[in-house]
């Protein structure tokens, strides 16, 4: 957005406006995936989410209005930009029903409640595969543009791996979606029996459990812990490839002192949130094997 003093603090508007369409997506996601009025543990799921959503709305405006200060935009733009997330807002709940019909029609999978290593290598291949196809396909377009245009673009051959490790995350969080769908299953699509569940297997809280829903803890640990590791590798995979284009495009450009902060902030970010991810899936897929005290 080109303001009278904008530069260097465009990134605030992008914060804004990815404060005010994300959350509104990760909502209508949230209540298509799951039944959120199954219980009265997932009616209250439900209203944090939305208070958390209504939040990060707000937080948003607030970025708008610094962001107008600081470069001299137009007032008009905080309203304009606020318009915009009410109606991503009002669109997201909109949307549910129609997303719930999409997600019940769904077939099962085959493999019901199990993980084993036929599905392991079905979606490892997946994933391999997804990433190979989008290396070449990213290298033959630069390739093919080079010939047609007459340019010499050798040096941003580079942005082909990092693609490829865009592709990989996709496909790593496809993999985790369908584990997901078998935990959902699971526990009947009730959001507030998977929070419980989940507090005992994943974060090791000791709380009681249900006779019903103890015997399901078995098999949702082994779900669990795939779905984790396969988020994680999404997670891994994605901010290192967008990390890796910050570097490159800050070693072309020294000046740009931004990158700096970027890529430090999310250095640390990734050396204090792995070691936490580890630990839960550790303890997570401990409590498969069945050795539930060395998990807690």
């Amino acid at each position: 957005m080109n303001t009278p003093r904008g530069e260097g603090w465009v990134w605030l508007s992008s914060v804004a406006v990815g404060g005010y369409l994300l959350p509104p997506v990760l909502l209508a996601s949230l209540a298509s995936f799951w039944d959120t009025t199954a219980s009265a543990d997932a009616q209250r799921g439900y209203r944090r989410a939305l208070v958390v959503t209504v939040g990060m709305q707000v937080l948003a405006t607030v970025v708008m209005c610094v962001f107008t200060v600081l470069t001299g935009a137009p007032w008009w733009v905080t309203v304009v930009f606020t318009a915009v997330g009410i109606a991503a807002m009002a669109a997201a709940v909109a949307v549910v029903p129609s997303l719930q019909r999409l997600e019940r029609a769904r077939p099962t999978g085959a493999s019901g409640h199990q993980y084993g290593r036929a599905e392991f290598r079905r979606d490892l291949r997946k994933i391999l595969v997804t990433m190979a196809v989008t290396l070449v396909a990213v290298a033959a377009l630069i390739a093919a543009l080079t010939l047609a245009f007459d340019n010499d673009l050798a040096d941003v051959f580079w942005v082909s791996p990092l693609f490829a490790l865009m592709a990989g995350a996709i496909a790593c969080l496809t993999a985790s979606s369908r584990v997901n769908r078998q935990i959902r299953d699971l526990v009947g699509g009730d959001l507030g029996r998977a929070n419980r569940i989940g507090k005992v297997v994943v974060r090791g809280k000791d709380l009681p459990l249900s006779g019903e829903d103890a015997e399901l803890v078995p098999a949702f640990a082994s779900l669990s812990w795939v779905a984790q590791t396969y988020a994680a590798l999404s997670s891994v995979l994605l901010v290192g490839s967008l990390l890796a284009m910050q570097v490159l495009t800050f070693a072309d450009d020294p000046s740009d002192s931004w990158r700096i902060w970027y890529i430090a902030l999310v250095g640390a970010l990734i050396v204090a949130v792995i070691p936490l991810t580890v630990v839960q899936i550790r303890r997570t897929r401990t409590y498969a094997s069945g050795d539930r005290k060395a998990s807690q």
